[in-house]
């Protein structure tokens, strides 16, 4: 090969590595100005949550307590279907004067899955053991398959001898 006056293949060589890593620079420039500009706040995915209760009933039954509650109003197919319900318990002594705006610490005391499509007016029911003395305040939340929670139901107090 021959090669102009006064350069070496050592010479060629380096200069064609330069052209290399100068193509590189710029590509490397282009993908980084390409992704510069303002970018829009994080978001959270739009997310169906299953529609809550209002109309839960409680009752005295024996030596149990007995919830009720109907299906209506509540989304039967895609994200919004609620899979079935959490039961939520607080208590405190019945002897005791209730506290009003004080903050009301549930316990998750129970669930009840829906295996089936539901008729609207369907009635679902929890049935627990009560205790003498205590005063219960109880509410039911509806799950999706995801697990996301709906609103909380109205609540229900019952005061027991």
């Amino acid at each position: 090969m021959i090669r102009p006056h006064g350069t070496s293949g050592t010479q060629a060589a380096g200069g064609r590595r330069a052209r290399r890593l100068c193509w590189l620079g710029v590509l490397v420039a282009l993908m980084i100005a390409g992704g510069c500009g303002i970018k829009k706040s994080p978001r959270l995915p739009k997310v169906k949550t299953p529609k809550g209760v209002n109309d839960l009933r409680a009752a005295l039954a024996g030596e149990d307590i007995l919830l009720e509650w109907t299906t209506g109003g509540l989304e039967r197919k895609g994200d919004q279907s609620a899979k079935g319900f959490y039961v939520y318990r607080a208590e405190e002594p019945a002897d005791t004067e209730a506290c009003e705006g004080c903050p009301i610490l549930f316990r998750r005391v129970g669930l009840v899955k829906i295996y089936r499509e539901l008729d609207s007016e369907e009635v679902l029911r929890f049935r627990e053991p009560k205790r003498s003395g205590v005063r219960y305040i109880f509410k039911v939340v509806a799950f999706n398959d995801h697990g996301l929670l709906g609103a909380d139901s109205n609540l229900v107090r019952l005061t027991t001898d």
